[in-house]
């Protein structure tokens, strides 16, 4: 299979191996920041819904001024 081409043989093998290896680091780190991005957005929907029912709630009648 790698009668003269030994070198070749090795170099492509190195960059499979080396491509693999980046890949599969970039998808588990990946996986753990999209997590940490997502537990982020649902923390600000919860404060901006929680500010939303604050300012929208009705006055109470002994706050009301006439």
């Amino acid at each position: 299979m790698t009668h003269g081409h030994s070198i070749w043989f090795l170099i492509i093998t190195a960059c499979v191996v080396w491509y693999s290896t980046i890949t599969i680091y970039v998808a588990i780190k990946g996986s753990f920041d999209i997590r940490e991005m997502l537990r982020d957005l649902r923390g600000r929907d919860d404060a901006a819904k929680a500010d939303a029912a604050k300012h929208s709630s009705p006055p109470n009648s002994k706050d009301k001024t006439a």
